[in-house]
């Protein structure tokens, strides 16, 4: 069984459908992704619902390597699904000073204790 995302977008179902197909995330198309959209309970807008599919790993070494790269493509996608929860219910995606570009799985491998950018940052990221 693949790696599962849900996230919860409080807007209606076909609104939420539309939005998706104009939008189409990158991560969820990669490695055979499933989405599918549900009412969700008391009338509190959209389940979203991805399921990555995985083939089932031929050796040890093949469900070793599977193992480790599904990590990052599950992190991406539910990175994909945060923004466009964001996207759909605030019109634009938040940052912050200490994440300019946003929340993203790659940026957590980086992280530093938060501090004031710097004058050259601030340019590179259009402050």
């Amino acid at each position: 069984m693949g790696a599962r995302a849900a996230i919860t977008v409080n807007k209606p179902v076909d609104e939420v459908r539309q939005r998706w197909q104009e939008q189409r995330p990158e991560h969820t198309t990669e490695n055979g992704a499933a989405v599918t959209f549900r009412e969700a309970p008391g009338d509190r807008g959209t389940e979203i619902h991805v399921a990555l599919g995985q083939e089932a790993p031929r050796s040890r070494m093949g469900a070793l390597v599977k193992k480790v790269s599904a990590t990052p493509s599950l992190a991406k996608v539910k990175d994909d699904l945060r923004r466009f929860k964001q996207l759909v219910e605030t019109g634009e995606i938040a940052r912050s000073e200490g994440s300019p570009e946003g929340e993203r799985a790659e940026r957590k491998l980086k992280q530093r204790p938060a501090q004031p950018l710097q004058d050259s940052e601030l340019e590179k990221v259009g402050v």
